[in-house]
C-alpha cells in the first residue's frame, strides 16, 4: 500500500511540474495596444484606479435620450454595432464600453478588475456625457446583463430603464481565498494565454460565434470579435477578473421599482430561455420579448426587432 501511495505521489509531483513548466514552452500573444492607438474613430479612454477603460460615444445633433450598453462575455463595443445608427437617428446619445479584460480595455496584471471599480468607471464615463438629461437607459447583454442589473439596482438615481438581453442580474459571490490564489497561479495564467492564442483564428471564432448566433457567422462579425483577442494577456486577464470577484448584491427593492425589459432569443443554446421565465416570475412587472429563431445574440442577428423594442420603450416617443 505504501508503495502505491508513494508511486501516486511521485506521479502527482511529475504532473504538477509538467503543468507548471510546459506552458512556458508555447508562444503567446505579445501585441500590446499602443498608448495613442485608437481602435475606432470615436474611441475614448479613461483611467480609473490605474485601469485603462475603452469606451465609444455617439452624439446626435439634439439629445432626446441616452443609452448605455454593456457587452457580454468575450464581447466588446463591437457587439452593439447594429443598434447604434437607429438610436442615433432618433436623437439618442449612445455610449458603449469595453469591460476590463475584454475588447480594448485593460488586460494587464496590475488592473483593478473588481466590480466596484467597473462601477466607478461607468459613473466616470456617464459623467463625461453630462447634460440636462440625467438618467440613462441601460442595456446589458448576457454577462453584461448581470452587470447592468447590479449597477441599476445600486445606482437607481442614474437609471431611466433597464433592458436585459439574454441574461439576468444576480448577486456576485465572493471567490474563496484558495480559489483566488489558484486563479492567479502564474502557470495557470500562462496556460490561459496559450489557449487563447490557439483559438485566435478565423476557423475557431467562426465556430464559436455561429454557436452563439444560432446561424453561420459572417466574416465581418468573426473579425470584429477576433481582433481584441490578438492582444497580450487576453486569456489571463479573464482569470484575473474571475479572481477579483467580490460580494456585490442586487438591491431587490430598487430593482423592483425600475422600469425593466427583457429580450431573449428563442433558440439560445448558451443560456436557456428558462432564465427569462424565472426572471419574469420574480419580477412580474417586467415586460418580456421573445425573438423567434434568434440565438444568444439577437441584437446582432435580429437587430431590426431589437431596435424596434428599444425605441418602443422610450418614454419620449422617439
Amino acid at each position: 500500500m505504501k508503495k502505491i501511495l508513494k508511486r501516486l505521489l511521485q506521479i502527482s509531483i511529475i504532473l504538477f511540474l509538467l503543468f507548471s513548466l510546459l506552458p512556458y514552452f508555447f508562444p503567446v500573444n505579445t501585441k500590446e495596444l499602443g498608448y495613442r492607438e485608437m481602435p475606432y474613430q470615436n474611441s475614448n479612454f479613461i483611467i480609473v484606479s490605474k485601469t485603462k477603460i475603452h469606451y465609444r460615444i455617439w452624439k446626435p445633433d439634439s439629445i432626446k435620450q441616452k443609452y448605455f450598453f454593456i457587452h457580454g462575455f468575450s464581447g466588446s463595443t463591437f457587439s452593439f454595432r447594429k443598434n447604434i445608427d437607429t438610436l442615433l437617428k432618433n436623437g439618442a446619445l449612445v455610449i458603449a464600453m469595453d469591460l476590463p479584460s475584454f475588447g480594448f480595455s485593460d488586460k494587464s496584471d496590475t488592473a483593478d478588475y473588481t466590480i466596484d471599480n467597473t462601477f466607478k468607471a461607468i459613473n466616470a464615463i456617464l459623467t463625461i456625457a453630462h447634460d440636462k438629461i440625467t438618467k440613462w437607459d441601460v442595456v446589458g447583454h448576457s454577462m453584461g446583463a448581470a452587470i447592468a442589473g447590479l449597477y441599476a439596482s445600486n445606482y437607481p438615481e442614474k437609471v431611466n430603464s433597464l433592458t436585459l438581453i439574454d441574461g439576468t442580474p444576480f448577486s456576485e459571490g465572493t471567490t474563496s481565498g484558495f480559489g483566488k490564489n489558484l486563479l492567479k497561479y502564474p502557470p495557470l495564467l500562462r496556460w490561459a494565454d496559450v489557449v487563447s492564442k490557439q483559438f485566435t483564428d478565423k476557423k475557431s471564432f467562426t465556430k464559436l460565434l455561429s454557436s452563439a448566433y444560432s446561424c453561420l457567422a459572417d466574416s465581418n462579425s468573426v473579425k470584429g470579435y477576433m481582433i481584441p483577442f490578438q492582444y497580450k494577456n487576453s486569456g489571463s486577464a479573464i482569470f484575473r477578473m474571475a479572481a477579483a470577484q467580490n460580494n456585490i448584491t442586487v438591491n431587490e427593492n430598487n430593482l423592483k421599482k425600475l422600469k425593466k425589459y427583457i429580450i431573449w432569443g428563442s433558440n439560445d443554446e448558451w443560456l436557456p430561455i428558462t432564465g427569462m421565465r424565472d426572471f419574469l416570475k420574480k419580477y412580474p412587472e417586467t415586460k418580456g420579448y421573445i425573438i423567434k429563431g434568434a440565438g444568444h445574440c439577437p441584437m446582432e442577428t435580429n437587430w431590426q426587432e431589437v431596435n424596434k423594442i428599444l425605441l418602443s420603450q422610450n418614454p419620449l416617443g422617439l
